[in-house]
C-alpha cells in the first residue's frame, strides 16, 4: 500500500521533528483520496491530542476549522495542523494558529490544485521550501536522506534555560510593585516567548501573596486569556468568569478595558498592559501619567500585527517623562525551539520580519524623492518587503491579511517614495466608488452594503444622497515615512504628490481613522475636511473614527453638507453618544460650525455679566455660553487640537476645554472636579466664570 509508506514518512519527520524539539512542515501532493489515506494512516500510527484540520475536510482523529476561524485557538496548544490550500484562505487565521503548534509536531500542506490568484501564486512558491512528498513517489525516504533532514533540525537550544528569559521577567514585574515608583517595565517579544504567560505568572503569584489589587488590560479580553489561565494555575483554581480572580486573601486580579480605565480611573496597586502596541500613544501615555506602576508587554512580530513602531515611539517618550524606566526582551522560544524553521518561514512568507532599511544619504536635502505606483506580484517581493518593512514600523494594525489583499485586490494600490533608490515612504490606498444607481438604492434603504467603499457607502447612508458614491474616490488607508524622515514635512509632500498623480480620474481622495487630536490636526492641515463621526469607540483605543475628504477636480457640492451635518448632529451627540469623545477633538470639530452673524441680545449679554459676577445661575446660561463658545470657535479657524489656547486669551485653568465639558458635554459638577482635579463645584464654577470672561466680548 503505497500510502502507508508515505504515512512512515511523516512518521519519520515527526519523530525527527520531536528529536530537535522544532516543528516540521512538509507538503503533501496528490489526490484528495490519496491525501486522505496518508492522513488517516497517519493517526493510527501516531497518537494525536491536539490534531487541527484548516479548511473543510475531516479525519476521525482531528478538528476541522475554518482558516478564518482558526484565531479562536489562540491560547491552545496543537500537535499536528494540516492545511488545505484549496479551501478560502485567511492570512491571520493561518499565522496565528501557526503559532499554538508546539515543538516536535508536524505542519503538513495539501497544496492548491489549481493556483489562479496572485496569493495563491505567492503561497505555493512560499511552500517550495518545505519537503515534499508525492503520490507518484512509491519509494520512501532514503535512511540518509532521514538524517539529512534530521540534521536541518537540530536542537539549538539548551532546553533546561527555556524558562530563564520568562523567569527574568516574572522577578522585574515583582520589582515593578515592590520599588521604586514612576519606573515603567516595557517586555517586548515575538510569539511564543510567553510574554503573556510571563504576566500571568507573576499575577498569580502576587495577588496569591499578599492582598493587592492587580488590573490588566488590553485590546480585548481574547488578549488576556493566557495570562489568566496561568494566573489561575498559580492559585490552583479554573479561570473564574468575567476575568477577575480573588484569593481569600484579599488579592484580586481583574482585567478593565482601556477606554474603561482612563474614564472610571480605577486604584490599584499594580497595573499589566498586554498587547500595548493596539493601544494608541496618547492613551499610554495618559496612562503612564496617571499610574506609577505599570508593565507594558506587547509583540514585536504577530499576526494581528507589529509592535516596532510602539516601541521606536513609545520608549522616546519614556527616555523624556520617565527616565527610570526599564526594558526587557523575551528571544527564546517557550513551545518550541529556537532557530524553527516554520517559524522562519512565516516571517518570511507573510513579511513579519520585513525590516525598515537605514539610508546612507545622510544630507536629504539635495535629493531627488519621486512617488511611484508599484505594481504588486509575486514578482515584486523585494519591493513589498521594503513597502511592509515600513507599514508595520508605523501601523501596528498592518497583518498578513494587508499583504493578501494587496496582491489580490485590484482595488488595492501601493505607491513608494524613491530617495536614490531607497524606499522613503509608503501609502497604501483602496479605489472606491462609481457605483450604479441600483446599488445606490438599496445602499440608502439598508438592504447591501458592497465590499470595500468603505467612505462613499458610509457617506451615501449619512447623507441619502448618491454623489459620493457615483464619483470615483481613493482612500489613504495607510501612510508611512521613514524614521529618519519624519518630521520634515514629508506625509504632506507624499498627499500632494499622491493628488498630483490622479489626474482627472479622481474626484477626491478620502481617509477613515481612530481620531486623536495630532492625526486630526495631520490631515486638516493637509486640507482634508471632516464629514463624518463614527458612533461607536473602539474597544483598544477608545477612539471614535472619523472620515475626512479632499476635493480633487470636483468641488463637491455634498461636502458643506456633510460638514454641516456633523456638527448639527455632534452638538446634539455630544453629551451622550460621544460623550468620551476627547475634548481636545470635539473643540476642533466645532471650528467648522457654519458661522452665524447673529449678535446677542442686550439682555442675554446682561445675564450671562450677571453670572459671570455671581448672579444669575449656571442652568440659565449654559445654552447662551454654548453659542459663545461656538461663535468663538468659527472665527479661529487656524485652531488647531491641543492648541495651548493662548490666541483666545485663556490662561492654563482658564480652558476652552472647561467650556466645551460643561456647555457642550453637559459634564456634571461632579464629573468634571474629577477630570480636572478641582476640590468641588465651588473652585470649578469659578474657573467657569473666569473662562467665560475670557471668551466673550461682553464687557463687565
Amino acid at each position: 500500500m503505497p500510502y502507508h509508506t508515505h504515512a512512515q514518512q511523516l512518521i519519520a519527520l515527526q519523530n525527527q521533528a520531536l528529536e530537535s524539539s522544532h516543528r516540521i512542515a512538509v507538503v503533501l501532493a496528490g489526490t484528495v483520496q490519496w491525501q486522505q489515506q496518508v492522513l488517516q494512516q497517519l493517526g493510527e500510527l501516531h497518537h494525536y491530542q491536539g490534531a487541527l484540520i484548516l479548511g473543510e475536510r475531516s479525519l476521525s482523529y482531528a478538528q476541522t476549522v475554518s482558516f478564518k476561524q482558526a484565531r479562536q485557538k489562540l491560547g491552545q496548544e496543537s500537535d499536528l495542523i494540516i492545511a488545505d490550500l484549496n479551501a478560502p484562505f485567511d492570512a491571520n487565521g493561518f499565522t496565528a494558529v501557526s503559532g499554538t503548534l508546539k515543538g516536535g509536531s508536524l505542519l503538513v500542506i495539501l497544496p492548491n490544485t489549481q493556483p489562479s490568484t496572485h496569493s495563491q501564486l505567492w503561497l505555493e512558491k512560499a511552500c517550495q521550501a518545505f519537503i515534499r512528498i508525492e503520490q507518484a513517489s512509491t519509494r520512501g525516504f532514503e535512511v540518509n536522506a532521514i538524517e539529512s533532514i534530521a540534521s536541518s533540525f537540530s536542537d539549538t537550544s539548551d532546553g533546561s534555560n527555556r524558562f530563564l528569559q520568562q523567569t527574568q521577567v516574572i522577578d522585574a514585574i515583582h520589582k515593578v510593585l515592590t520599588g521604586h515608583r514612576k519606573r515603567p517595565l516595557v517586555i517586548t517579544a515575538d510569539r511564543g516567548r510567553g510574554k503573556s504567560a510571563a504576566l500571568g505568572i507573576a499575577a498569580g503569584q502576587i495577588i496569591k501573596e499578599s492582598n493587592k489589587t492587580v488590573l490588566v488590560t488590553a485590546p480585548s479580553t481574547q488578549a488576556v486569556k493566557t495570562l489568566f489561565e496561568h494566573a489561575a494555575k498559580q492559585l490552583g483554581t479554573a479561570p473564574q468568569k468575567g476575568y477577575t480572580l480573588s484569593t481569600n486573601g484579599g488579592g484580586t486580579l481583574r482585567f478593565i478595558a482601556p477606554d474603561e480605565l482612563l474614564r472610571e480611573n480605577p486604584n490599584c496597586d499594580l497595573l499589566l498592559i498586554d498587547e500595548a502596541a493596539a493601544i494608541p500613544l496618547p492613551l499610554l501615555q495618559s496612562i503612564v501619567e496617571r499610574y506609577h506602576r505599570t508593565c507594558f508587554a506587547t509583540t514585536v512580530h504577530g499576526y494581528e500585527g507589529c509592535g516596532r513602531g510602539f516601541s521606536i515611539k513609545f520608549s522616546a517618550w519614556l527616555n523624556q517623562h520617565r527616565v527610570g524606566w526599564k526594558s526587557l526582551k523575551l528571544t527564546q522560544p517557550i513551545r518550541w525551539n529556537a532557530e524553527d524553521p516554520v517559524e522562519a518561514w512565516l516571517f518570511d512568507t507573510f513579511l513579519l520580519d520585513a525590516e525598515v532599511e537605514s539610508f546612507a544619504l545622510s544630507d536629504y536635502s539635495n535629493a531627488t524623492l519621486t512617488l511611484i505606483e508599484v505594481d504588486a506580484t509575486t514578482e515584486c517581493i523585494a519591493a513589498l518587503r521594503k513597502a511592509f518593512g515600513l507599514l508595520v514600523n508605523a501601523h501596528y494594525q498592518t497583518s498578513p491579511n494587508d499583504v493578501f489583499q494587496l496582491l489580490d485586490d485590484r482595488n488595492v494600490c501601493l505607491y513608494q517614495v524613491l530617495l536614490e533608490g531607497d524606499v522613503a515612504g509608503v501609502i497604501l490606498g483602496y479605489r472606491e466608488g462609481g457605483l450604479s444607481e441600483a446599488q445606490l438604492q438599496d445602499i440608502q434603504l439598508g438592504r447591501r452594503r458592497p465590499a470595500g467603499h468603505l467612505v462613499p457607502v458610509s457617506m451615501v447612508a449619512q447623507l441619502a444622497n448618491n454623489e459620493p458614491a457615483t464619483d470615483l474616490s481613493l482612500r489613504v488607508m495607510r501612510i508611512a515615512v521613514h524614521p529618519q524622515l519624519q518630521g520634515k514635512g514629508m506625509g504632506s509632500w507624499m498627499l500632494s504628490q499622491l493628488e498630483s498623480l490622479q489626474g482627472n480620474e479622481v474626484a477626491y481622495l478620502s481617509t477613515s481613522f481612530g481620531v486623536t487630536g495630532e492625526l486630526f490636526n495631520f490631515w486638516r492641515s493637509n486640507d482634508f475636511d471632516a464629514v463624518r463621526l463614527g458612533s461607536k469607540q473602539d474597544q483598544a483605543s477608545g477612539c471614535f473614527s472619523v472620515t475626512m475628504v479632499k476635493p480633487l477636480y470636483s468641488r463637491l457640492a455634498w461636502r458643506e453638507e456633510a460638514k454641516t451635518q456633523l456638527v448639527i448632529s455632534l452638538l446634539d451627540t455630544a453629551s451622550d453618544i460621544h460623550l468620551n469623545l476627547a475634548t481636545e477633538v470635539l473643540v476642533a470639530l466645532l471650528v467648522d460650525a457654519p458661522s452665524t452673524t447673529e449678535v446677542l441680545s442686550e439682555r442675554l449679554q446682561k445675564l450671562v455679566s450677571n453670572y459671570v459676577q455671581g448672579g444669575s445661575s449656571f442652568e440659565a446660561t449654559r445654552a447662551i455660553v454654548q453659542q459663545l463658545l461656538l461663535a468663538k470657535l468659527t472665527s479661529a479657524k487656524d485652531y488647531v487640537a491641543g492648541d495651548d489656547l493662548s490666541h483666545f486669551g485663556l490662561r492654563e485653568y482658564d480652558s476652552i476645554y472647561v467650556i466645551a465639558e460643561l456647555s457642550i458635554k453637559k459634564l456634571s459638577w461632579a464629573a468634571l472636579c474629577q477630570q480636572y482635579g478641582f476640590t468641588g463645584r465651588k473652585q470649578a464654577e469659578a474657573h467657569y466664570r473666569q473662562a467665560i470672561t475670557a471668551l466673550t466680548p461682553i464687557s463687565l
